[in-house]
């Protein structure tokens, strides 16, 4: 079976959540089926193209088309239309031969023919408005505000008038299951959910004393892992440090953001891109992610988990993934709550090690992208007798 994977960005281990998602799916799908790969010719295709070579029958990054800053202001609708990758697209379809297209993030839809015949797997990330809601109660700033207004008001009119005709619809979660299935009724929907490598990221040495390391990790130029970090540094690690003078905090990911950067000093380290998160995991005493805005599932947590590190985190933090408050990490949904729970584990050395270890179990049984991937492979080969249905 030939099936055509089209991607808003080359997939990558480095570049974010979404990005590991579609690597590891093209991974895995190029394992089992004749994968070619189209995307935009955007930051990280060179390492892509290398590590994706043996996964895939062929690969095509697009450079974009001029002329795209004119787009975007002109545009109506919340996604952009790149003519030189719908053509390539369109290009690639004409030819024939493929069973199925998977389609990621609504961004790309755009630029899948309307005539399109075969199957459509959209696969979402984070499916509905949740994120665009939360940001537009948090942000501070009219422009802000208005800014996000209008990106509210786009996704919604995209949402009520424009969803297309698909024959599956990928959700991270049974949470996102739900809200799709309320705001599409009839749509056949199919869990898929974030993952982590566990044989990759493994558990390190555990500190049951020393300086405290607190940690947060993330694209640190992504808004709601911005909003976490500043929340994290300017209310909490402050409480953290009246009882802990030696306490580090450390904000590791790429793209810190300038007010991220303008943090750094005594007890707070922003290491902008590392080639390796896993010494960082390792070093830390607990993993703090005080997350109010963004959706979908979080795969850094994900891969603090595996690390079997203790957590605290929201209920944001922690949507689409089935852990328990107090048996695989500490929720709090407030500074005091996490400043709270951040104590309570720097002064119990057994209750870190014992949620440590609840996580790491938890990954292991359920999030390990070997299982969390496996409907993949029952939904393509569903396809062979039916090519062309529709939900």
């Amino acid at each position: 079976m030939r099936l055509l994977f089209l991607a808003p960005n080359p997939p990558s281990p480095r570049t974010g959540g979404g990005s590991l998602r579609m690597f590891h799916m093209v991974r895995y799908l190029g394992k089992r089926f004749d994968l070619d790969l189209v995307a935009p010719a955007l930051e990280g295709a060179e390492e892509a193209e290398r590590l994706l070579r043996g996964s895939c029958r062929g690969m095509e990054f697009v450079p974009p088309s001029p002329g795209g800053v004119r787009r975007r202001l002109l545009r109506l609708g919340p996604y952009e239309k790149d003519p030189a990758l719908a053509a390539a697209i369109r290009r690639r379809l004409a030819g024939g031969g493929y069973a199925a297209v998977q389609v990621e993030k609504p961004a790309m839809l755009p630029h899948v023919p309307a005539d399109t015949r075969i199957p459509i797997i959209l696969d979402t990330w984070a499916f509905g408005l949740g994120g665009a809601v939360r940001a537009l109660r948090h942000e501070r700033g009219i422009a802000t505000r208005a800014r996000n207004l209008l990106r509210l008001a786009r996704f919604s009119a995209f949402d009520a008038f424009c969803w297309p005709d698909t024959y599956r619809i990928l959700v991270v979660s049974e949470v996102d299951r739900e809200r799709c299935l309320r705001a599409r009724p009839g749509r056949t929907v199919l869990v898929v959910p974030n993952g982590v490598d566990c044989a990759a990221v493994r558990p390190g040495p555990f500190h049951p004393s020393g300086p405290p390391v607190l940690l947060f990790a993330g694209d640190m130029g992504f808004a709601p892992n911005v909003d976490a970090a500043l929340l994290l540094a300017s209310r909490i690690f402050p409480e953290v440090r009246r009882l802990h003078p030696d306490a580090e905090l450390r904000l590791a990911g790429r793209n810190p953001d300038p007010r991220l950067l303008a943090l750094r000093g005594p007890g707070v380290t922003v290491t902008g891109e590392v080639p390796d998160m896993t010494p960082h995991l390792h070093a830390a005493t607990v993993y703090v992610a005080p997350h109010l805005t963004g959706a979908g599932t979080r795969t850094k947590l994900l891969e603090a988990m595996a690390a079997g590190l203790p957590i605290v985190t929201t209920r944001v933090g922690c949507e689409g993934i089935e852990a328990t408050d107090g048996r695989e990490l500490h929720i709090a949904d407030d500074p005091p709550a996490t400043v709270s729970a951040v104590l309570h584990l720097l002064a119990n050395p057994p209750e870190r090690q014992r949620l440590g270890a609840a996580a790491r179990r938890l990954v292991e049984e359920r999030y390990d992208w070997s299982r969390c991937l496996a409907p993949l492979e029952t939904l393509y080969a569903g396809l062979l007798p039916v090519r062309a249905a529709r939900c």
